[in-house]
């Protein structure tokens, strides 16, 4: 038991690394403007809004991953490959971000921007199918239900964000952004189920 528990502690301390260094990559991209007034900084509202979009998109990502694998029992081969290629899918906001910024919000980059989030998501959903899968019955079915419905949504935001090159680029970040309303409390029950438990 203490093998398994050492394993998947390991394996939660290289998914946060490999964050830390995606977010640090990401500021280390992140220019100072070349003037020195509010101009100059005001010339950088691409590099801006797309960096708090993203760091926004990760801090949020983070604190789901962890939350997702608090239902991991054991390191199984899929929970692995599902959790790598979510972070592969995550080491590609760094450098969208940056393009989506030089490019000043233009079409392409934003469609591939989106396309990264829908990976993202893609894969976390995996993550989610595995994790749950080792604690089928976690007590507390409308837990479950809201984590799957968000999910499915979240999915298909993304989708239309990925494929509406019609829709403008201001709303295409701001539905990318959506997420966080349904994400900044990664298990909305968690209190209510430790109060009814008290």
């Amino acid at each position: 038991m203490a093998k398994v528990e050492d394993r998947l502690a390991r394996f939660y301390a290289f998914s946060d690394g490999i964050f830390a260094v995606i977010i640090t990559v990401m500021v280390l991209a992140f220019k100072p403007p070349t003037g020195h007034d509010f101009r100059a900084l005001s010339g950088l509202w691409p590099d801006l809004i797309s960096y708090a979009v993203s760091y926004a998109f990760i801090a949020v990502v983070w604190l789901n991953h962890h939350a997702v694998l608090r239902n991991a029992q054991q390191l199984t081969g899929t929970l692995a490959l599902a959790n790598f290629a979510n972070l592969f899918a995550i080491s590609f906001i760094p450098f969208t971000t940056a393009w989506l910024a030089e490019s000043e919000l233009a079409s392409f980059p934003l469609t591939f921007y989106a396309l990264v989030f829908l990976l993202v998501q893609g894969t976390y959903m995996v993550l989610m199918w595995e994790s749950f899968s080792h604690l089928p019955d976690d007590g507390d079915p409308r837990a479950r239900k809201w984590q799957w419905f968000r999910a499915w949504v979240m999915l298909g935001v993304f989708f239309v964000c990925t494929a509406g090159v019609f829709i403008p680029p201001v709303l295409r970040l701001i539905l990318l952004a959506s997420f966080l309303i349904l994400y900044c409390r990664p298990d909305p029950f968690r209190r209510a189920r430790s109060t009814a438990r008290d």
